[in-house]
């Protein structure tokens, strides 16, 4: 059928509006694609497309050293190589094992096992030693390749091991200094964005240093030379009187900085996996031990302080032997009448007990808790031990006797080198630290750190000194401890030629858990005191556990 001329324009018209339509709706759409894709959605597609030609890497910071008060170091990060294994790509895994084994030193079995893994990386060994390194090397093994890491290394060997303490396999602080101050040692990890240039190499984009600088470094309060020696002195002193375990503590008198801190047996953090639990322990702030008569200095300073006791005053000792209801008290030989100075030089439990149960057990109490027992130090040091101390709501009248004499209440080494310290500084308690200062990146040495808001999250160095006993009454009691020192004194051996020491022995009873009563033949020696006596320097104390040749 044929149409007119008007009717084949009209269907043409509407032909080609259609077709208009179509391409305006077609048009309208991709703008709005492009609309969603570049405007709305601009951000995501900018991160895709950066990602296919950008990536992140983190570079951990170089774990900050751990130094003396000299700046020698005890504590350092070393780069080592650590072997791993793309098995999938070892063409004989049986001739890589035999090749590797007596280099690694490990069974060829397990190597062999490990090398036939389906999986596309495994660890072999990790820091090796630089000679294995070589060695492998050597083989150029396909699929065996290497990574640099870090691995904490101890210079000095098992010297003040137990304080430094150690970090694991990832460089971490586990124990001692190196856990304690993680945050400080470990630093922030720095990011950094990097172009991809081909498939596997990158160009930095930013400037990248070759080298991340330390972040905190921590430096001590330890004298090396006086911690050798103090070392040197326990070891000798242990093995020589056949004794479990001993440890010394030595504090700056006036400041409280800790100048050495040694535990027996020793410990090397280098190989820390070999030995047991017992050896990690840094005896001198996690020992809780009964500290004998050289806790008699504490009772007789309270008694003065309260004015319950005076310098002048005698003591009846009973003749060694003292009943206290069903319990009886011994001195270690028989004593009559004596003064006060005579009570500490000859130390007599029984006088001792007279001087402590003179006073209410909450009085008594307080001038302990003053002393610094039954709390933490806060020196710094970590697992610190509270010890501890009776409440005197529970003191049964034994206990008022025995705490007055050192038994029946638990203190640390630290605590009680501490304690003795307020008679060398007028009476007034001086806290014990082992940080002095901490050092930035830019080799700046600081007191303290602040947080991102401003406050002060870490302090170093000095802390606030808190008055125990009156200063004439800290002189009097140096007084009487000069004399223990002296001829008829139980410490005579602590005396030094040209130099007077203040100081006072101990010895306590250990308790049995089993027989449920202090043990006859173990017992803890101890020595506290401090020198020169008219000006101190140094407060020592000494602990040994368990001397079988003499206590």
């Amino acid at each position: 059928m044929n149409h007119s001329p008007h009717f084949q324009l009209y269907s043409f018209k509407t032909r080609l509006l259609t077709v208009l339509a179509f391409f305006g709706i077609c048009f309208l759409a991709v703008l709005g694609r492009v609309f969603f894709l570049q405007i709305l959605k601009a951000d995501y597609y900018i991160q895709k497309a950066k990602s296919q030609h950008e990536r992140t890497v983190t570079l951990e910071p170089h774990r900050g050293r751990i130094l003396d008060k000299n700046g020698r170091i005890l504590a350092v990060s070393i780069q080592l190589k650590s072997l791993f294994a793309k098995p999938t790509q070892i063409e004989s895994p049986a001739q890589a094992a035999r090749l590797l084994t007596p280099i690694l030193k490990i069974p060829y079995h397990k190597l062999l096992n490990d090398l036939k893994s389906k999986r596309k990386f495994i660890w072999i060994k990790r820091k090796l030693h630089p000679e294995q390194a070589k060695l492998v090397q050597k083989l150029s093994l396909n699929g065996i390749g290497f990574i640099e890491e870090f691995r904490r290394f101890y210079p000095n060997g098992n010297f003040a091991g137990q304080l430094i303490g150690y970090a694991g396999i990832d460089t971490q602080g586990l124990e001692g200094i190196e856990s304690k101050y993680e945050p400080l040692l470990a630093g922030k990890p720095a990011v950094y964005v990097v172009e991809k240039e081909g498939m596997f190499r990158t160009v930095p984009l930013s400037n990248i240093p070759k080298k991340i600088p330390d972040q905190y470094s921590i430096q001590l309060t330890i004298d090396s030379t006086i911690q050798h020696f103090a070392e040197k002195a326990l070891r000798e002193g242990v093995v020589k009187s056949q004794a479990d375990r001993g440890t010394v503590v030595a504090l700056h008198s006036k400041t409280g900085a800790i100048l050495a801190m040694a535990s027996y047996p020793e410990f090397d953090p280098n190989r820390y996996q070999n030995y047991s639990r017992a050896h990690h322990l840094n005896q001198a702030v996690t020992l809780g031990y009964e500290p004998g008569s050289t806790f008699k200095m504490i009772t007789i300073a309270a008694g003065l302080s309260e004015g319950l006791i005076s310098p002048d005053q005698e003591f009846f000792c009973e003749n060694g032997e003292y009943k206290i209801g069903i319990n009886l008290i011994r001195d270690s030989s028989p004593h009559g009448v004596m003064t006060l100075q005579q009570v500490l030089k000859k130390s007599s439990n029984i006088c001792a007990a007279k001087i402590g149960m003179s006073m209410p057990p909450t009085r008594f109490h307080e001038y302990i808790m003053r002393f610094g027992f039954g709390r933490r130090p806060n020196s710094g040091i970590a697992a610190e031990a509270t010890g501890r101390v009776i409440s005197p709501k529970n003191w049964q009248t034994i206990d008022h006797a025995n705490i007055s004499f050192g038994q029946a209440i638990l203190v640390s080494p630290l605590q009680m080198v501490s304690a003795a310290n307020v008679f060398a500084n007028e009476g007034e308690w001086v806290p014990p630290y082992i940080v002095e200062n901490v050092i930035d990146k830019n080799g700046k040495k600081l007191k303290e750190i602040k947080d991102v808001e401003g406050e002060v999250s870490h302090k170093f160095g000095l802390g606030i000194r808190s008055p125990v006993v009156e200063a004439s009454v800290a002189e009097l009691v140096r007084k009487y401890l000069i004399s223990v020192t002296q001829k008829g004194g139980t410490a005579q051996r602590a005396a030094i030629l040209g130099y007077q020491v203040a100081g006072k022995t101990g010895t306590s009873q250990i308790y049995d858990q089993q027989l449920g009563r202090y043990s006859k033949t173990r017992y803890i020696a101890s020595f506290v005191g401090f020198a020169p006596a008219s000006d101190p320097l140094v407060t020592v104390l000494v602990v040994v556990e368990q001397p079988r040749t003499s206590h």
